[in-house]
């Protein structure tokens, strides 16, 4: 028969191997002057932290699980998802296998670094594991991952793993006003990619001011599969992709480059990266008829 103590014995033994393997892959991080973060290695050069946390902008100090101190300086901020990249070559950065086929009530450790008594760690479950979604913050993630665990201050930031030590993503609370979510490592993986191949995260212009609006049915009737929903033209800023596109004030825009925009953070999560620089299709409404226009999108300039 099973003996219950030794069950636990050997889960606690198989808990302190999974932190003891996992815990060089993950950074404790001197966000701000009073604030210690974690951060999680995605390859040898770079790290993902809360973009929230982080207060400082270049020379942000560095400790590993075994003492090791370097620096880093910020490559990028994607605060829709709550995500920044950092980069260093001053340590040996060891990644971690991705894990696949996510379920809820999947066994998750959170795996922090602290720069004191070094690695801080918390489990729980899956709570909740779908498709893309989009973020308060206005960006969008590839699977939405809720996690069913106590997040202490130092695991802002930490590596979520399952029973394998492999990474399922980055624990934050920001994206979430009541619980703790992890960025899944395919979000980083992009994020890690824009940067490396454009040096900076890019977000698209239109150059127009909208605001939702409801389609009435025989419209939409016109219009197969339309949503209930779409974005009216305020306004069209001189010499604007809009503009140049022939956009006009009280244009209903309703798809952008064949997806849905029926409110504000659609369409900025649509205007992310890939589509800065490029032509796509535009489907509105114009006095109650389809408008169909092609429009190239530039990029946001930064103030």
């Amino acid at each position: 028969m099973s003996n219950p103590l030794t069950d636990l014995t050997s889960f606690s033994d198989a808990m302190v191997q999974l932190v003891t393997a996992t815990q060089a892959s993950v950074i404790a991080v001197k966000a701000g002057a009073y604030r210690t973060v974690s951060g999680v290695a995605i390859d040898a050069h770079h790290i993902a932290v809360p973009e929230h946390a982080l207060r400082r902008k270049d020379d942000i100090p560095l400790v590993t699980a075994d003492g090791q101190k370097a620096a880093a300086k910020v490559l990028g901020r994607d605060p829709g998802i709550d995500l920044a990249i950092l980069w260093t070559d001053k340590l040996p950065l060891v990644p971690l296998a991705v894990a696949e086929n996510l379920k809820a009530g999947m066994l998750a450790a959170v795996i922090g670094m602290t720069a004191d008594v070094g690695a801080s760690v918390s489990l729980g479950i899956l709570g909740a594991v779908g498709a893309a979604r989009r973020t308060w913050r206005g960006g969008t993630l590839d699977h939405f991952v809720r996690l069913d665990v106590n997040l202490y201050p130092s695991q802002n930031g930490a590596a979520v793993v399952n029973g394998d030590g492999q990474l399922i993503g980055m624990a934050t609370p920001a994206l979430s006003r009541h619980s703790t979510m992890a960025i899944p490592v395919s979000a980083i993986a992009r994020t890690v990619s824009e940067l490396q191949k454009e040096g900076r995260i890019r977000q698209g212009w239109l150059g127009v001011g909208v605001q939702p609006v409801q389609i009435p049915m025989h419209l939409r009737e016109k219009l197969a599969g339309a949503p209930e929903f779409g974005l009216i033209l305020l306004n069209a800023v001189a010499d604007s992709p809009a503009a140049e596109a022939g956009l006009q004030i009280g244009d209903i825009l309703i798809t952008l480059d064949g997806k849905s925009v029926s409110d504000v953070e659609e369409l900025q999560a649509l205007l992310r990266g890939s589509l800065v620089g490029k032509q796509v299709q535009v489907l509105a409404l114009r006095g109650g008829e389809p408008l169909h226009v092609t429009i190239t999108i530039q990029e946001a300039k930064k103030d």
